[in-house]
């Protein structure tokens, strides 16, 4: 199969097939992110900020959205690529592992990799995550999007395309992390982020469904899972070296 293919038909499967409609989804994925990410996001506009393997570029415009003037990415993809420069965004077609390779050490104050690590084979993630921690600076963070590994729905996720390889339980993750040195990452589920109508209602039933379905899921198996969500974020920040 042809993988460059594969994520273009995976985008018009999505129905992104002009700039209006990535800027459909993109708004559609803005809430969520204003939710989770923001409090993780640096705190100066002009921050250095880097998305690997962008796509259409949903998260470069939110982040411009945000207010970041200093953000770049690339992506495999050309197909995507193309609608992400149909913005004015300054998009790389490359593969953004070897992209970052050539990035000199401590540029980024932020890096963000959306639905990508799964994509990875497991020998290239150990490298990846290296690479990511060589070329932030020090206090900056790696963003992460990927299938939740902890949760019983993953498979919705997990298997919805035909180039992801795995999914990533929080102690997995956690591990990969923190051997290349970054400190404990934080994680968010996006489910209670991802309800938008009558919040004031649905967010304490969900709450409660979750906290019946923990207790659940504890008495069936003996398994605490704090993340139920399909989708996990996980934030990382690069640790100062050690003295």
């Amino acid at each position: 199969m042809n993988g460059q293919d594969d994520y273009r038909d995976q985008a018009v499967a999505r129905g992104l097939r002009t700039d209006a409609d990535v800027d459909r989804l993109a708004r559609l994925q803005w809430p969520v992110y204003e939710r989770l990410l923001a409090p993780w996001l640096p705190r100066h506009h002009d921050a250095a900020i880097y998305e690997v393997a962008c796509g259409p570029g949903v998260m470069l415009r939110f982040l411009r959205d945000q207010g970041f003037v200093n953000v770049n990415g690339s992506d495999s993809s050309e197909y995507q690529v193309t609608l992400a420069r149909a913005s004015g965004f300054p998009v790389t077609l490359a593969d953004s592992f070897q992209e970052l390779k050539g990035h000199a050490d401590g540029t980024w104050d932020c890096l963000i990799g959306i639905d990508f690590l799964e994509h990875l084979p497991k020998e290239s993630l150990p490298p990846f995550v290296a690479e990511c921690h060589r070329t932030l600076k020090v206090g900056g963070c790696l963003i992460l999007r990927l299938p939740n590994g902890d949760s019983p729905l993953v498979g919705r996720n997990l298997f919805n395309d035909l180039t992801h390889h795995w999914a990533f339980t929080t102690i997995a993750l956690r591990s990969l992390l923190e051997s290349r040195g970054f400190e404990a990452p934080l994680f968010a589920d996006e489910a209670l982020a991802s309800i938008e109508r009558q919040r004031w209602l649905k967010v304490p039933l969900m709450k409660v469904a979750q906290a019946t379905l923990r207790s659940l899921i504890r008495a069936a198996t003996r398994e605490t899972v704090a993340y139920l969500s399909p989708n996990l974020f996980a934030c990382a920040t690069k640790a100062p070296p050690r003295a």
